[in-house]
């Protein structure tokens, strides 16, 4: 009995240096994802001119990469270095991306959020700021290096012009069709559960440190409590409610897969007529005990209607 009691000491009292161990551990790597998105985004120690910005993301996305843009757009790494290549740099639009959150790891993938600013040119060739966005980002490791893997980028501050068109990525080819007739399948699930309020369902199909960003709400984090809270008071009518179709697996490093869909948004203004809103969503998708679950997303609305 003495040596049980010895034993449960110990254990009680190496709790505390494995959490700070474990609370260090995740700083390290917070500050080193927020080392990758400076370079990414080719600010502050990175900050350099645009053509070498550009071509230095080329160099540094991972082949699946690609991003939901603030006017919902979706563009993979190829659109993204060809539309950049193209801008004239005088004209380009220059990010300032700050408080930056590790918010979870699944292995070789990682998931934060930050809120970046943007800078446009203006009339007299000034620069301001002109829009903003509360961001998804999406890292994974690979040859033990942290590179973007996606992003998504909800405008609390929208954009000026709106894109011309808002699908994109079509050169993107499905990494595999039989997981991706399966995520899509969740996804519809996940909505219809959303719309019934079938909060049980909700509680075993999120991750536990599941987070969104809707573009109804853009200054707002939902986790995974928050959000079940929130289902539990909606109450659509008829018809109301969020819809999703265009379900495109994007990209898949391990247990994580990340893909990318469009949420047609259905509700009733004050004259009872049903309103609908396109967005455009970053999904992420992990496998835990041999089920697959949602980890995080990100819904942009789109600027121009589909």
């Amino acid at each position: 009995m003495t040596k049980i009691r010895v034993l449960i000491v110990a254990v009680l009292l190496a709790m505390p240096a494995l959490a700070a161990a474990q609370e260090a551990k995740q700083a390290n790597l917070e500050n080193t994802l927020w080392d990758v998105e400076q370079h990414w985004l080719c600010t502050g120690p990175y900050e350099k001119p645009y053509p070498e910005c550009v071509k230095s993301r080329a160099e540094y996305w991972v082949p699946g990469f690609y991003e939901v843009q603030s006017a919902g757009t979706i563009r993979n790494k190829e659109e993204m270095v060809a539309s950049q290549s193209a801008m004239d740099p005088l004209h380009a639009v220059h990010p300032f991306p700050a408080d930056f959150r590790l918010v979870t790891v699944y292995g070789d993938v990682a998931i934060g959020t930050d809120h970046t600013d943007f800078q446009s040119p203006v009339a007299g060739g000034k620069m301001a700021f002109t829009s903003g966005s509360h961001c998804l980002r999406v890292f994974v490791k690979q040859n033990g290096e942290w590179r973007p893997a996606a992003a998504a980028l909800v405008p609390i501050i929208p954009p000026t012009e709106a894109s011309a068109k808002t699908s994109g990525a079509r050169s993107t080819k499905s990494p595999d069709e039989k997981l991706e007739k399966e995520l899509a399948d969740i996804d519809q699930k996940w909505m219809d559960a959303v719309r019934t309020a079938k909060i049980d369902y909700l509680k075993q199909m999120y991750a536990e440190k599941w987070i969104e960003i809707i573009g109804w709400n853009p200054t707002v984090i939902l986790t995974k409590p928050a959000a079940l809270v929130r289902v539990a008071h909606l109450n659509f009518k008829p018809g109301e409610g969020l819809f999703a179709d265009q379900f495109k697996l994007m990209s898949v490093y391990g247990d994580v897969a990340l893909a990318a869909d469009r949420r047609i948004r259905k509700i009733m203004d004050a004259n009872g007529k049903l309103e609908s809103t396109p967005h455009r969503g970053l999904l992420v998708f992990v496998k835990q005990n041999g089920q697959w679950k949602v980890a995080a997303d990100a819904v942009v609305p789109t600027m121009v209607t589909e």
